[in-house]
C-alpha cells in the first residue's frame, strides 16, 4: 500500500506524516533524551523536523544562582536548491527535589527544521519581529 498520497481524516485534506518518537536513557540512569522526528511530503514542500530535548541530573549541595537560559537561533535559505532551514537551541538548568535531595537538572532543547521547497520561490517574507 503506498502512502505518499493517503489523508488524515479530520486534517482537512493535509498529506500522511511520518512520526518517530524515541525516548533513550543515557549517564548510566542519570540522563534522558527524547527525540521526536515527522517528515511530511507536501504539494509545495518536503518538511523534515526534528526535536530533540536532553536531562541529565547531577547531585547538588545548594543552589547556584539562576543563570539565563542561552537561545540560539540560526535560519538560512539557499535560493539554488530552494533549502530553508531553522535551527532553535535553549540550554539551561533548574532544581528539583528529589526524595530529600537537591538535585540540578541541566536541559538542552533542539528544534531543527528543513523544508525543500519543490517550485522555485523567492526568499520567505520576513514577518518576525524580536523583542
Amino acid at each position: 500500500m503506498d502512502f505518499n498520497d493517503a489523508v488524515l481524516t479530520g486534517t482537512k485534506g493535509s498529506p500522511m506524516r511520518d512520526i518517530l518518537h524515541k525516548t533513550t536513557a543515557i549517564l548510566k540512569g542519570r540522563g534522558k533524551v527524547i527525540t521526536l522526528r515527522e517528515h511530511a511530503d507536501e504539494k509545495e514542500c518536503v518538511t523534515d523536523v526534528r526535536k530533540n530535548f536532553i536531562y541529565v541530573s547531577t547531585p547538588a549541595e545548594n543552589e547556584e544562582k539562576h543563570s539565563i537560559a542561552q537561545v540560539h537561533i540560526k535560519k538560512s535559505f539557499d535560493s539554488v536548491s530552494q533549502d530553508e532551514r531553522f535551527s532553535f537551541r535553549v540550554k539551561g538548568f533548574f532544581y528539583v527535589n528529589h526524595n530529600r535531595r537537591l538535585v540540578k537538572v541541566d536541559y538542552c532543547h533542539t528544534l531543527r527544521i528543513k523544508l525543500h521547497w519543490k517550485i522555485k520561490t523567492s526568499s520567505p517574507k520576513k514577518t518576525v519581529t524580536m523583542a
